[in-house]
């Protein structure tokens, strides 16, 4: 199944959205949506991130060079997810076919 592979076993809201961003790899129209509204949540999730740290700015310090092998998988797991389809790729099923 395409989507966010590798989900890791620790249960954040990101972790939880992944999942369903996961069951809702179809091109219907609910899985449509329901990525839009996903995209939508992990935005507030990351501006949610944002506001705690205004918070308590130390409270990651050296978290990540501590997880650099993290941060390279979570950029590979970025790079990789297609919330929406772009033309392109719209183009490069087509010619699959």
């Amino acid at each position: 199944m395409p989507g966010m592979r590798g989900v890791g076993n620790k249960r954040t809201i990101c972790e939880v959205l992944r999942e369903i961003n996961d069951l809702a790899q179809n091109d219907t129209e609910q899985d449509i949506k329901i990525r839009k509204l996903l995209a939508e949540a992990f935005h507030m999730a990351k501006k949610m991130g944002h506001k705690l740290y205004e918070y308590n700015k130390k409270f990651d310090r050296g978290w990540w060079t501590k997880h650099s092998e993290y941060e390279k998988k979570l950029l590979n797991d970025l790079r990789a997810n297609k919330l929406y389809k772009t033309e392109e790729d719209k183009e490069n099923k087509e010619g699959e076919t």
